[in-house]
């Protein structure tokens, strides 16, 4: 074998074992970013239940004050 094919041998060793490190490093990288995102959304989930569960209660507030207002003008008519 010739000195030249034993040093692109060793070349083409060194840039794959390269490119496998940043490979995986990438890959490390990723799963970290996932699990970042997905602890993201589930905060995201438990905001959106909160501010659903939050318009509930301002529009049972809203009705409440609606069904006021009418019983308030029902009692001004009734008593001219």
């Amino acid at each position: 074998m010739s000195i030249g094919i034993v040093l692109n041998s060793i070349e083409a060793t060194m840039q794959t074992e390269g490119l496998l490190k940043q490979s995986q490093q990438l890959a490390t990288e990723l799963q970290t970013q996932q699990r970042e995102l997905q602890q993201t959304n589930e905060q995201l989930e438990q905001k959106a239940q909160q501010l659903a569960d939050r318009n509930v209660e301002v529009e049972a507030k809203n009705q409440e004050i609606e069904q006021a207002r009418r019983r308030s003008k029902r009692r001004r008519r009734s008593s001219r």
